[in-house]
């Protein structure tokens, strides 16, 4: 190697040595930037990997905030339809309920006539209450067609109590007494 550099003369020795220190600092301007920039990239990689993720959580979110807004119009639109429907309104709440109690004891052949009710407020539910008494007389046949129409009835009725004082044992009538309740005025 050393025959090599024997074989150029001073200036020529001097340029490739000027050449060869060029040569060095630019390879180590490169590997500084590329080190610098390798750096920027996976930084950057992980700033968009962090941004992806807020992304996909923001989305879901999304989602999951559309989905319970769906499911609170569906219940806007389900409470409307018991009021319109199974609800009695305020205004003429007790008389219709009234008149549909009749209707079920004529389509039950029954008749029914005295009649006691009791009136009470729901705050909580914001809902008002009749609650009918009265006492059936009959066959245990009668009784079951009465609760059967009580039953398909297409207004919310609820039957809270029945008790049994004369059960129709040893030949005598079955009598029964019921409590039905009607809500009114959501």
């Amino acid at each position: 190697m050393n025959a090599l550099f024997d074989l150029f003369n001073d200036k020529e020795r001097r340029t490739l040595g000027r050449l060869g220190l060029a040569t060095l600092l630019a390879l180590a301007v490169f590997l500084v930037l590329f080190s610098r920039t390798r750096g920027g990239i996976e930084r950057d990689r992980g700033v968009a990997l962090q941004l992806q993720d807020s992304y996909g959580r923001a989305t879901k979110a999304r989602d999951e905030a559309k989905a319970a807004w769906q499911r609170w119009e569906e219940a806007g639109r389900d409470l409307e339809e018991l009021r319109t429907g199974f609800f009695y309104d305020l205004e003429g709440g007790v008389q219709a309920l009234r008149l549909d109690l009749q209707q079920i004891f004529a389509l039950a052949g029954t008749t029914i006539t005295d009649l006691g009710y009791g009136y009470s407020d729901m705050e909580k539910e914001q809902v008002r209450k009749t609650v009918v008494t009265f006492t059936y007389t009959g066959s245990y046949a009668g009784l079951k067609k009465l609760l059967a129409v009580l039953e398909a009835f297409p207004k919310f009725l609820v039957i809270e109590k029945i008790e049994f004082p004369r059960t129709g044992s040893e030949g005598e009538r079955l009598s029964a007494n019921l409590a039905v309740a009607g809500y009114y005025g959501i």
